[in-house]
Formats: structure tokens, sequence, C-alpha cells
């Protein structure tokens, strides 16, 4: 895990902040570093290291290179910077945002998720990772600290509730919340909101000590969302009833010719509904719940319900799982043919490591073993 240091003297920075007259009268000059560097020379300090200008390595006289990726590693950062950022952001090429171990005060961080929800930026990925620090009254305190009384448990309960509603309401592609820590029940509020989101193709969990007691959300998402394509649950507790429990919801499945006939007719319904709703809009009337049905594929005169064909990417290294879970794998690879997952190289016996590993096997290619 990164160890939180403070390498930059924020605090003069913090207690003095920045009026919101003082953007107005200001006019963007489009070269990114020398706006930044207007705002911290009316400051009076250096520029916050996030804000580091990249030369341009074959030829040093020319314009720092624009920055498409903004970092913040192992450092704290203020409300000024905060505003700086958020007001920059639309004049500048920025389309990632990192922020990584920083011991957050948690009024600067719900001003970032919510500046990041409302005001005008074009960040589609978004990495908050080894934040399972708060800095409260100067002092950084985990969430596993025996200091975590009372009161500062519902400071961490809201940082999670801040993180669920950057997921349910913004527009990003992906998400990384690595090493935050944020447990069972934040993960299922989290599969909870996926289940209706369709912006976010990528979302990585890695080391959040989630256990098998969220897996079923998981499952349950995964009939829904129609969006998801990689997601990382590496360095957790899931076990090989987990993969069990996702062969059975991930992939296509053959249908009989009774379910076929029932699917029919269910959308048939549906599309009663759709059609009605089009004109209780129309009259500004309540609009009727249009059923959700799942996808039917025929291939080969032989017709598959499909509860998920998205999700082409699973990471479960560092977990506990056992031998037991190959005839589980095969199964979602059947499933799902271009599925690819990632799991210990220890896991698997020599005989079931073969199957992946052998190019004439049909399953060649289809795990990364992680060493």
């Amino acid at each position: 895990m990164l160890k939180s240091r403070k390498f930059w003297a924020y605090d003069p920075c913090q207690n003095f902040e920045i009026k919101q007259e003082t953007f107005d009268n200001y006019k963007i000059k489009g070269r990114f570093h020398d706006d930044v560097q207007y705002f911290y020379d009316l400051i009076g300090i250096s520029p916050h290291p996030c804000f580091k200008i990249k030369s341009n390595k074959a030829d040093p006289s020319a314009p720092p290179v624009e920055i498409s990726s903004l970092e913040v590693i192992n450092s704290k950062i203020d409300i000024n910077t905060l505003k700086i950022i958020f007001y920059l952001l639309p004049y500048s090429k920025i389309y990632n945002m990192k922020f990584i171990s920083n011991d957050w005060d948690i009024n600067n961080l719900e001003y970032l998720i919510n500046s990041l929800l409302e005001k005008p930026n074009n960040i589609f990925y978004l990495s908050f990772e080894w934040n399972d620090k708060l800095s409260i009254n100067g002092t950084a305190i985990s969430i596993d600290s025996e200091l975590a009384n009372t009161e500062y448990i519902e400071l961490f309960n809201k940082e999670k509730n801040l993180l669920c509603k950057l997921i349910q309401n913004s527009k990003l592609e992906g998400i990384c919340l690595r090493g935050d820590f944020i447990g069972d029940e934040t993960a299922i509020q989290i599969f909870g909101i996926l289940e209706k989101n369709t912006t976010i193709k990528s979302l990585s969990l890695y080391y959040n000590k989630l256990t098998p007691k969220c897996f079923p959300a998981f499952c349950q998402m995964l009939l829904y969302n129609r969006k998801l394509e990689d997601i990382n649950f590496g360095k957790n507790f899931f076990n090989d009833e987990c993969i069990e429990k996702l062969k059975d919801n991930l992939g296509k499945f053959p249908m009989t010719q009774e379910e076929v006939v029932e699917y029919n007719k269910k959308v048939k319904e549906r599309d009663a509904i759709i059609k009605a709703n089009v004109k209780l809009k129309q009259q500004k009337k309540p609009e009727n719940e249009v059923p959700f049905l799942f996808e039917m594929l025929m291939i080969e005169e032989q017709n598959y319900m499909v509860k998920n064909k998205d999700l082409k990417i699973i990471n479960f290294m560092l977990n506990p799982l056992t031998d037991k879970c190959y005839d589980s794998l095969i199964a979602i690879f059947e499933n799902c043919p271009d599925m690819f997952i990632t799991i210990d190289n220890k896991v698997l016996s020599e005989e079931h490591k073969s199957k992946f590993t052998d190019k004439k096997s049909k399953y060649y290619d289809k795990i990364y073993l992680s060493k």
C-alpha cells in the first residue's frame, strides 16, 4: 500500500480562499500552465506539485506539453487548488484524473465530487486510490484505526456515500477505487447503482475487503447492466462458490420452446406498455414502468436467453480460490466465448492449467495465470 506523505505545505493556501469574482475577472489565455501560474501568483505561493510542467523532450525550447491526465499522488490537496482545477478544466485537454493516497479532508472531497457532477468538464476516467484515510483535525485517520470512533466512522460513511453519488450521477466511463476499503455494504450499493448505469465500462474494486456477502448483488447487477466490460476484483476474499454463482448469471443459456412462447408473450406486453407511454407522455401524464426483459438470441436454430454479453474481463487474482473452481470456469467460457479471466498461477492443478496453456485446447488463452 502506498504511504501518504505531505510533501507540500498547503495549509496557508487552504486558509486563504479564492473568491469567485477573482475567476470572473480573469480572462483565460488558453495556455493551461500560464493560467495556473496566474492564480498561484495571486495567492503568493508555488503551484501544487500536480501542476508540474512537462517539457518537450524532443525540443526543450518548445511550449510545455499540454497534459491529458492530472495526477495528485502522495500529497494533500487544498480547496483553492480544486477551485483552480475545475475553473480551468473546460479549457484544457484533461480527461483523466488520478487522486492517490491523499488523506482527504471530507469537505474538500465533497467539493471534488460535486464539481465533477455539476461543473463543466471532460473527465471520463477517475482513479481514487489508497484513500482509506481521512484528514481529521490535521491527523490522518485510517478507517481501521482505534482512533476511528463513532464521529469519525460517520465521516468515513459520508466519504463512501459521496463515491456512490458520483457513480450514480456521472458520465464517467472508468472508475478505479483501489485500496479504499469500501467493504461489502458499499459494494452492494455500488452494484445496485450499476444495474441502471449506462456509462461505466471499467470498474476496479481491487483490495477493498470484499467478501462473498456482496457477490450475489454483483450477479444480480449482471442481469440488468449492459455497459460494464471490465471489472477488477483482485485481492479480496471471493471464493469458489462465487465463481459457481457467476457461471449461472453470465452468458447465454438455451431456452425450451415453452420458454420461448412465454418470452414472446412478455415482449408483446412490454411493447403495448411502450406504445401507451407515448400517449401518456404527450398528455404529460405519469408513464408506466417498462418491464425488463433479457435479450433472446438465435444461434443455429436454437434460442438462447442472454443474461450478459458485455462483460469481457474479470480479475480474480489474490482471492482464496482453489482447484474446485475449475468446472465453473469451464462453464463460464462455454457460455461466454469472449471472456478473459485472471487468477493466481497456484489455484489450478497442473492438469487443469494445461487446458488453458495448451494451444490445441479450445480454452487456450482464456485465463491469465498471475504469478
